[in-house]
This record gives C-alpha cells, sequence and structure tokens, in this order.
C-alpha cells in the first residue's frame, strides 16, 4: 500500500508540474525553489531575513523581531514592517488599540491583507489558520514564544496559505518548540504612558519519558497616549511535545488571550487636512456625549488548541495531521451616525468559533519530493455580522432603542484537497502544485425584531417570532483551481534567478452589513439581499514574479518585478438593472511593481538591512455612483496604498551594547479612491539600544539583557491608519500616528 501511494503521487505530480504551457491561462503557475541564506549570517547579530523555499517566501528570524523593540513582540505585523511591500501603520504605540474596519491595519504590495471584507487574519501558525477577524483573534500572540515569521507575497504554494484568504499574501509563524534543558525566562518592559509588560516562560526540560513542554504568561497594559482609556491584555500559551518511539511524534500547543482596550477617534478628512490643530484630538470624558470613550471600546476572550501529530515511514516519507480549534468571544462598541444624521452607539457581540484539521502526506520518489494533502475548515460568522444592537445615551447613561439587526450563526466552510512537487537537476529546480478550492459561503437567515428588548444574542433568536424573507439568502458554492509553478536556475555559485506564477483567492462579505444598513430603500425598488447575494464572485489574483538572488557570506542583494491581474474584486457597483448602488465583486484591477531587499555584514561589528518597494495597485476600469454617474478611477491608486516605502536597520556593536537606528519611509496615500482625499507622506525614525550582558553561571543566570527602545524620535506629527476599503468613494476616515515614546527592558534567563 505504501508502494501504491507512492506511485500515484509520482503520477499526479509530473501531471501537476508539466511546463506552463501545456495549461490553459488560468491553470499556469510559478514558483521559485529553495535558497537559504548561510554562513556569517546566521551567527552575527543580523535582524535581516533569510529567503527559503519560494520565491514569494521571506522569513524573519528572531533577531529580525526583536530589534524592533518591545510593541514587535505583541504584534505580529509590526515584527514585519521592515519587509519591502509591507505598509504597516499603526495609532497605539503598542499595537493593542490597532482597529481598523475590524481588521489588520496593513497592506502587501497595496492590496488589503484580508480582502475588504474577508472574515479571515491573514495570519496563520505551523500552517494553519489557528485564529480569525472580526473579534479578538488578530493580538493573541506572545512573539518570545515564535522563533520565525514568514511572509508570502504574491502567489502562495499549493501546500501553504489555508484559510479564508490568501488575496494579499500569507503570514506564517512557526512555535519555538521546548528545550531540552530547563529553562526559565523573565523579561519586564516599562515605557511611556505607563505601558507595562511582564513576560514569564518555563521550559521544563526532557523527561526520561521523551516528553517535554513550555508554558508562558504576559501582562500588558498602557494608557492611551492622547485622551482618556487604556489596554489590558493577559496572555498565556502553553506546548508539549511527546516522541513514542523513533517514528511518531506528537505535539500540542493552546494559547487564552483576554484583552480589554478601548480605542481612539478617528479623523476627518478636514481635520485630518490639518493635522496640527487636531492632532490630539479624541474622545470626551462627557458620559452625556455620545463619543464618551467609555462608549468606544473592545473587549474579547480567546483561546485555541492545535497540534501536530508526525509519523515517519522512513528517513523519505512523513503522514502530518494538524487538528486545530479556535474560540472568540467579545463584543466591539461604538459611535456611529445613522444616515438620518442621528448618532447611536452600536454594540457588536461576537460568539464564534472555528475548527479544521490539514492532513498532509509527503514522500521523496527517485529525486522528486511530493506532498499530497486536505484541508478542512468550518468557521462560523461573523463576518458578515449576526448582530447589532443600537443604544441611546440618555441621562448619562445607555438606554436600548432597538436591533439593528439580527441573524443566524450560519457556518464558512473549505475543502481543499493539494498536491505540490519539487524536482531539481543540475542548475534547475522546479516546483509546482495546484489545490482544489471548495468553498460554501454561508447561509443567512435574517429575524424581524419587532418587540425584542435588550437581551442576550441567545434570547433574541429564541424571542423571533418571524423572519424577515427579503433579508435572507442561501449558501453559496465556489469551486477553484489554485495552482502554481516556478522555475529557479543557479548561475553560479552566488546568483540565481527565478520566475514564478500563483494564484490566490478571497471572498469579500461586506454586502449583508451594507444591505442591512439601507434595507428599506432596498426594498423599496423590490430588491432583496438573495437578488444581490446571488451576483458575488470569488474574487482570485493571478500573480507573477520575476528575480534575481545575490547571497554570498557577507552580501545579499535581492530585487523582484511582480505583475498580479484580480478578477471579481470587490467595488462599489452601479447595477443599471436594478438601479441600485451595493458592494459587488465584479470589478478588475491589477498591480505591478519593484522590490529590492539587500543586506550586508560590513564588518566584525556593524551589520546593514534596507528595503525598498514601488507599489502600483489600482482599477483597469470605472466604477458608478449610486445615480449612475461615472467614477473615473481606471488607472487611480487605490485608497491607502502608497506607491513608495523605504525602510533601513543598521545594528552596530560596541563591547557588549548594540546600537540600531531605524528609519521608514511612507510616500503620499489617499483616502478615497477619486484622489480628493491626500495624505502627506511620512519619515518615522527609531531607535533601539541593548546591552547584553551574558551569562553569570555563579548565578545561574544564561543570559542577561537591557534595551531602551525610542519610537517616533523626533515627534513627527503624520496620519497612520485610514480606515477605508479599496471600493471607497466617501467618508473615510483617519488616525494620528504614534508619538515620541520610550520602552525600557531587562530580559533574564535562568
Amino acid at each position: 500500500m505504501h508502494l501504491l501511494i507512492k506511485r500515484m503521487l509520482l503520477v499526479i505530480v509530473v501531471i501537476a508540474t508539466v511546463p506552463a504551457a501545456c495549461f490553459s491561462e488560468e491553470e499556469t503557475v510559478y514558483q521559485l525553489p529553495e535558497t537559504v541564506v548561510k554562513g556569517a549570517f546566521e551567527e552575527q547579530d543580523f535582524i535581516g531575513p533569510l529567503f527559503t523555499e519560494t520565491s514569494t517566501k521571506t522569513k524573519v528570524t528572531e533577531k529580525g523581531i526583536n530589534a524592533l523593540g518591545p510593541s514587535s513582540t505583541m504584534s505580529v505585523h509590526k515584527a514585519i514592517s521592515l519587509i519591502p511591500s509591507v505598509n504597516q501603520q499603526s495609532v497605539d504605540p503598542s499595537g493593542l488599540a490597532d482597529i481598523s474596519n475590524y481588521h489588520e491595519s496593513f497592506r502587501f504590495r497595496g492590496v488589503e491583507a484580508t480582502g475588504g471584507g474577508n472574515p479571515s487574519t491573514p495570519v496563520n501558525v505551523e500552517g494553519v489558520p489557528v485564529s480569525g477577524r472580526p473579534g479578538g483573534g488578530v493580538t493573541i500572540y506572545d512573539m518570545e514564544n515564535f522563533d520565525t515569521i514568514s511572509i508570502y507575497k504574491g502567489g502562495v504554494p499549493a501546500d501553504q496559505g489555508f484559510g479564508l484568504t490568501n488575496i494579499g499574501g500569507k503570514i506564517d509563524m512557526e512555535v519555538k518548540r521546548p528545550v531540552d534543558e530547563f529553562n526559565f525566562k523573565l523579561k519586564q518592559v516599562m515605557g511611556s504612558e505607563d505601558f507595562r509588560r511582564t513576560f514569564l516562560r518555563l521550559d521544563t526540560g526532557k523527561f526520561p519519558t521523551e516528553t517535554n513542554g513550555f508554558i508562558s504568561y504576559s501582562n500588558t497594559s498602557a494608557d492611551k497616549w492622547k485622551g482618556q482609556g487604556e489596554s489590558d491584555r493577559d496572555n498565556a500559551m502553553l506546548g508539549l511535545s511527546q516522541r513514542i518511539g523513533s517514528k511518531l511524534k506528537i505535539e500540542a500547543f493552546s494559547i487564552y488571550n483576554n484583552s480589554e482596550v478601548n480605542t481612539y477617534r478617528t479623523l476627518s478628512y478636514t481635520q485630518a487636512d490639518s493635522l496640527s490643530n487636531n492632532y490630539d484630538f479624541d474622545f470626551t470624558n462627557d458620559k452625556n456625549d455620545y463619543f464618551y470613550y467609555g462608549y468606544n471600546k473592545a473587549e474579547f476572550e480567546d483561546y485555541n488548541v492545535f497540534g501536530k501529530i508526525e509519523y515517519r515511514f522512513d528517513d523519505n516519507s512523513t503522514l502530518l495531521f494538524k487538528p486545530f480549534y479556535w474560540n472568540d468571544q467579545g463584543s466591539y462598541m461604538e459611535t456611529i451616525t445613522m444616515k438620518n444624521g442621528n448618532n447611536r452607539i452600536r454594540e457588536w457581540d461576537i460568539d464564534h468559533d472555528m475548527s479544521g484539521f490539514l492532513s498532509q502526506y509527503s514522500t521523496r520518489i527517485q529525486s522528486v519530493d511530493l506532498t499530497a494533502g486536505f484541508f478542512n475548515l468550518q468557521q462560523e460568522r461573523p463576518g458578515p455580522p449576526t448582530s447589532w444592537k443600537l443604544y441611546k445615551v440618555s441621562s448619562g447613561k445607555l438606554v436600548f432603542d432597538k436591533w439593528q439587526a439580527l441573524s443566524d450563526s450560519s457556518k464558512h466552510r473549505q475543502n481543499t484537497p493539494f498536491i505540490s512537487g519539487k524536482y531539481a537537476k543540475g542548475r534547475f529546480t522546479l516546483q509546482g502544485g495546484v489545490k482544489y478550492l471548495r468553498y460554501t459561503m454561508p447561509s443567512i437567515k435574517t429575524y424581524n425584531t419587532a418587540g425584542i428588548g435588550d437581551v442576550s444574542y441567545e434570547t433574541a433568536i429564541d424571542s423571533a417570532t418571524s423572519i424577515d424573507e427579503d433579508a435572507c439568502a442561501d449558501s453559496r458554492d465556489f469551486n477553484k483551481l489554485l495552482p502554481n509553478l516556478g522555475v529557479n536556475y543557479k548561475i553560479n555559485e552566488d546568483l540565481s534567478t527565478y520566475v514564478s506564477y500563483g494564484r490566490n483567492y478571497g471572498m469579500s462579505v461586506s454586502l449583508y452589513p451594507y444591505f442591512i444598513s439601507q434595507k428599506q430603500s432596498f426594498y423599496a425598488k423590490g430588491i432583496t439581499l438573495q437578488d444581490l447575494w446571488d451576483k458575488q464572485e470569488l474574487e482570485t489574483v493571478d500573480n507573477f514574479d520575476i528575480g534575481l538572488r545575490y547571497i554570498t557570506d557577507k552580501l545579499y542583494v535581492v530585487p523582484t518585478l511582480y505583475y498580479a491581474r484580480h478578477k471579481n474584486k470587490a467595488a462599489t457597483y452601479y447595477d443599471p438593472s436594478l438601479a441600485v448602488s451595493y458592494p459587488s465583486t465584479n470589478a478588475k484591477a491589477e498591480a505591478y511593481g519593484f522590490e529590492l531587499e539587500a543586506g550586508a555584514l560590513v564588518s566584525e561589528n556593524l551589520s546593514l538591512y534596507g528595503s525598498f518597494s514601488y507599489n502600483r495597485f489600482f482599477f483597469t476600469q470605472d466604477i458608478f455612483n449610486s445615480d449612475g454617474s461615472v467614477n473615473a478611477v481606471d488607472g487611480e491608486q487605490v485608497p491607502d496604498a502608497p506607491e513608495f516605502l523605504c525602510k533601513a536597520i543598521a545594528s552596530y556593536r560596541i563591547g557588549k551594547f548594540v546600537l540600531s537606528p531605524i528609519i521608514k519611509y511612507t510616500s503620499s496615500r489617499y483616502g478615497d479612491i477619486e484622489h480628493d482625499e491626500k495624505i502627506d507622506g511620512a519619515v518615522i525614525f527609531d531607535f533601539d539600544l541593548t546591552y547584553k550582558a551574558g551569562a553569570f553561571p555563579k548565578m545561574k543566570i544564561k543570559d542577561l539583557d537591557f534595551s531602551l527602545t525610542v519610537n517616533n524620535i523626533f515627534d513627527k506629527e503624520y496620519i497612520s491608519i485610514i480606515n477605508t476599503t479599496d471600493y471607497k468613494t466617501l467618508g473615510s476616515t483617519y488616525q494620528t500616528g504614534a508619538p515620541f515614546t520610550v520602552y525600557a527592558s531587562a530580559s533574564v534567563t535562568f
């Protein structure tokens, strides 16, 4: 049976990786082979990334994560902010209160990482999605518990990037395994705005039973840097590893996170255009005001469990099984302005979970490496939202007004078989594979809420006596082939070139909240949710990359050119057949650009890393307004997508001190698709000073470090987050960037 499986896989991979000319245009994919930076770069305090496995993948090591200061140890997105074409912005120094349209505030190559309304996160762990969005899933990671972060930009390999979207790329993190010897780490950070963070990790060491594990805990709290309010977060993680004989290894991990965050108030464009007069603008202290800070907050409790079961048949063949489960409970509260101009406080209660597994079999047949597997996922709504409650403010208290939305908690479902392979001969390496994505968009049952008071979601569902049939929709199935193929040619020992192509996917669910907010206008025209739901399509993007890699022990230079073509992209679309405007997935867009990464070990004590990117992402058609008039946006850069990004960091060692200045440049952006709301570019300077005291054997201390980190040294006033989407024409809001901030930390390992 084992031999039969091998032979079947060989036949399938030959079919999957034949030259591109044998495929139709929609099935052609490229991707690059393995190259690893070795030698001096690995041994020095070099903070730059490593390039491994594929042309679209960059790996940031633990040193690179730590070099950016304490905030990068709680925010995955801050930790990768130096990578080219990654635009990460922050209103909160710690990153805990960076909430933008309920999703992460960053982009890959100008593309929203969650595709403008996708109920997912672009962050995976060990190849699987162990958290989701919207909700609290984005801040559940202590980066001290992870060895590396890999970033896939452009085409994602067939055996990677699983989840409800990878439209803009994917992030994948590798857990730091329990070590074989007893280890205890304590890290304490203090800083501006009463910032305090304590991190503890205990590694048990390996027992005679071949069992080892770790447990960690952290507490983080900070006041907001403007206005009233604070953030508080508790996090714990557990890891266990067990070997059974020489062939079987079982690993299990779990994360618990509880966070309470007061958010920052956004600015209108008029306020953002006069930034010096509005930089400290925030929520008020008046409980009679709809914009009271206590009415604008997010509270979430998350936990997950995920594992890895690995069985090695022999040196060349391995079977893996990775189950995962995640639960997220909490709420967003925020001030909104209704269409009639009245303000309300909206409470969005969230209680959803996700479960699934990844199974795969890997083997080597002659000189071909093969992997075949199956991915399964089920994720409860939201998104789109299952319920919204509205409150009025009266005499300093919240008074229930009505339910704005109430619907069932149906599920997104994915079933994805895949196969990938790699073949190397001489100077050439060929890699390829294909996913078959079967995605079921959830059905939606919307209830009439007349007579239902301020009760829980479950009680409201039980109390509902009728269904709003015009606001219901059936589930829909989507089936797509997502292939990838790539070739690498090694010119000499130090220089190689590659070309790659890969297809990514995503699904926007922004239609439902848009419809619910304006359902009376749709009903007046005789239009139901089902009418519009049937017009939704799965967005796909074909990504092409071509580049060079020059890598020696002292220097690497990696230039890349890319092109991408988006189909069925979400846009606010005027449908002349219905005479209405709504978010629809029928637009076309393109992207192209240039990326350059370079790193150098100038001397034994000095290392440099820099990145530059030019990103163009634009619609290739005009979009119509609700009155049928034309928005002439063909060829215009989408909102919140800077064309130029430039970042650099130096690491200079003087004895036991390491000095690391950092500079980040972001070019101008626009807050709207018609380019009427321009946001100026900004240059931000940061600095990190670390003292590596080393080991003190007599005190049982294995390692002792101290550091001082300064962010935004010159206290630059700038706009960071733009709350918008690719397709938004009006109503974007803006948030100021984090000001001058200082952190001092001490870390000791016993």
